[in-house]
């Protein structure tokens, strides 16, 4: 079907929080009808009942991009383009988003198309464009209930769903009678509306993001046919502005240096790990304390201090393999062992009567290492620690200490690293270019990071030999692109389809409560599950991970801040423990794996039965956010 020769202006949304596949209750959907819903066959009465994919030439897909951009252009252009808002459409649904019909066939198998998005004709034709990040059974049944959406999209530059008052973001809203609100144009409009453009023709224009907090309700504008417009206008139409990535910051030492390459370690020196101790058969918790590379090629060693009560704490043992490790948020932390820990979750690890419970005082089933590891581990869990201070600016009257690094949880983060957000998309990440603590004149103290966020990204490929050309950034770490070039080398042939990082928003600024954590590369953490899900056609991107905060329950939280990141552990360590920077070996490596059965009083089937994870990635363990 050809398009419309009429002159509309094409608008464009300036980003999306669109998602093709969604994970519901550990397993990966299509974010759209599902296969069932496509089937076109009919009935035994020879009835139709299906979903079909609505074409972007199609005139119901036409009728909702026109409706929509006029009361974008409304909206924010406000009564200097009225005379415009009818010839203004989107140029396309944001990414991700797709416009689905709902036919029901009468006995003789006929069904027409209505122009209107709400159907029409002797048939049932409902329209509904699907793509919400929560799932298929968020969808929207009109333009009218999308637009407010939209407009948030296109003028938050939080990307904070609280301030979406769309009926899936905001479920619940008060009728509130509101005063007229005079929409006040700012100079940037001007240059953004110009000639009008054919639909057919490339777009050239977009709207500015601004954001806006409660805007008024919004009427869609008359559905007349459109006229032509001159062709002399006052002002000539702008490409959109290329978005400018942020450059990275230079390492400032050797192990800021190490950390941003790819394939070298996996965890750093201060983080709380999960590591396997052979003599036992189960899974452990402990910090690193150090770690070299090896004389073999790609060898890699860690020096582990087990987490422990005080009243018998463990010699530091040695991983020669990231095999047996593990990220803290990478698995749950189980149930304690003592059923009286269970019974008080939020006792604080100083609390415990640590000897009473390896007299039995408190009951003989459990083991007191056991349980104080657990609880270590949550307690460093809600802790922050900075270093590497850089300098000090002024910033409204108040103090802004900017520093290079930042213990957040379990984790190392540097600046130029990539970390998963809370705030936007599940597949968003940040690299962070300043990290900031800010204290006002009232003394009150905030922590944020800075930096750009980028999208998980995805192109079709109908020929393998001839990929598309990413796009190219110096700013990317390289890990991220390394990562994604491994990725690849699976989506291609199996699922036809090529990834890349996007560029969604430049510069932007979050409190570290909205960092969910370090982000890891699929081929370093996840290579087993991601490869099973390319080749069973699930997408590769349902691998759970994680987020600071999950162990505990508290979710979203600025956390305590510890002066020194050794601080955060407490009596779970021994008095002494250091941190080794730098990756040279030791001289006489001297820690040996530990017989945990010998200091726990030979408990050690409790020990095993209860730190084996080998079944975990399953998808019977609760779930969690996805990690890209």
């Amino acid at each position: 079907m050809s398009q419309p020769l009429t002159s509309f202006y094409p608008i464009f949304a300036s980003k999306s929080d669109g998602h093709d596949i969604v994970n519901q209750k550990g397993s990966v959907v299509r974010n759209g009808p599902s296969q069932e819903q496509l089937d076109r066959s009919p009935n035994a009465q020879g009835q139709c009942d299906y979903y079909r994919l609505i074409e972007k030439d199609d005139p119901k897909h036409t009728d909702w991009r026109k409706k929509l951009g006029g009361m974008l252009l409304r909206e924010i252009g406000g009564k200097r383009y009225e005379d415009k808002w009818q010839q203004c459409i989107l140029w396309e649904f944001p990414e991700n988003y797709k416009l689905y019909e709902h036919i029901k066939t009468k006995a003789d198998g006929q069904a027409k198309t209505s122009k209107n998005h709400s159907g029409g004709g002797h048939d049932r034709q409902d329209a509904y464009l699907y793509g919400y990040p929560k799932g298929p059974r968020k969808r929207f049944r009109s333009p009218v209930e999308f637009f407010p959406h939209l407009l948030w999209l296109c003028t938050d530059e939080t990307s904070d769903m609280q301030n979406c008052t769309c009926k899936m973001c905001s479920p619940v809203q008060l009728e509130v009678e509101k005063p007229a609100v005079k929409v006040e144009l700012k100079p940037e409009i001007k240059r953004e509306i110009g000639a009008p453009q054919s639909i057919g023709r490339n777009p050239v224009v977009q709207i500015p993001a601004r954001r806006v907090s409660n805007p008024p309700p919004v009427h869609s504008p008359a559905t007349k046919p459109a006229t032509p417009v001159a062709a002399a206008v006052s002002s000539q139409i702008r490409a959109p502005t290329p978005l400018q990535p942020t450059p990275l910051p230079d390492p400032r030492s050797i192990d800021q240096q190490v950390d941003s390459l790819p394939q070298k370690f996996l965890s750093r020196p201060g983080e709380v790990v999960w590591y396997f101790r052979p003599k036992t058969g189960a899974w452990g918790l402990g910090v690193v304390l150090r770690r070299w590379l090896d004389k073999a090629p790609g060898g890699k060693s860690y020096f582990i201090q087990p987490l422990w009560h005080p009243h018998d704490s463990l010699t530091p043992e040695l991983v020669t393999t990231e095999t047996q490790m593990k990220p803290w948020l990478a698995w749950s932390a189980p149930s304690y062992t003592y059923t009286y820990l269970q019974q008080h979750p939020t006792i604080p690890f100083e609390d415990v009567d640590w000897q009473g419970l390896v007299a039995g005082r408190y009951g003989p089933d459990g083991v007191a290492g056991v349980d104080a590891s657990i609880m270590a581990a949550k307690a460093v869990d809600t802790t922050y620690t900075l270093f590497d201070y850089l300098k000090k600016t002024v910033n409204e009257g108040g103090q802004d200490a900017h520093y290079n690094g930042l213990f957040l949880g379990a984790e190392k983060i540097w600046r130029a690293d990539a970390v998963r957000l809370r705030i936007g998309r599940d597949t968003d990440v940040m690299v962070v270019t300043d990290i900031i603590e800010r204290t006002t004149p009232q003394a009150a103290t905030a922590v944020y990071v800075v930096g750009d966020v980028y999208s998980y990204a995805t192109v079709a490929v109908s020929n393998p030999a001839q990929l598309p050309e990413p796009p190219k950034n110096s700013s990317l770490p390289t890990r991220m692109r390394e990562d994604m070039t491994w990725r690849n080398q699976l989506l291609v042939p199996h699922a036809r389809t090529f990834a890349y990082w996007k560029l969604s928003t430049p510069g932007a600024r979050y409190e570290i409560a909205e960092i969910k954590g370090r982000w890891y590369e699929t081929a370093l953490v996840f290579e087993e599950p991601f490869t099973k899900s390319v080749k069973n056609n699930e997408g590769g991107n349902g691998v759970w991970m994680n987020s600071r905060g999950d162990a505990t329950q508290v979710g979203r939280t600025l956390g305590a801040a510890v002066p020194q990141r050794l601080q955060a552990f407490g009596r779970a360590v021994p008095d002494g423990t250091q941190l080794v920077d730098g990756i040279d070996a030791p001289a006489e490596p001297q820690a040996q794996p530990q017989d945990v059965s010998m200091a726990i009083g030979g408990h050690t089937d409790v020990f095993t039965d209860l730190m084996d994870f080998d079944n975990l990635g399953d998808g019977s363990e609760p779930g969690y956010e996805f990690n890209f």
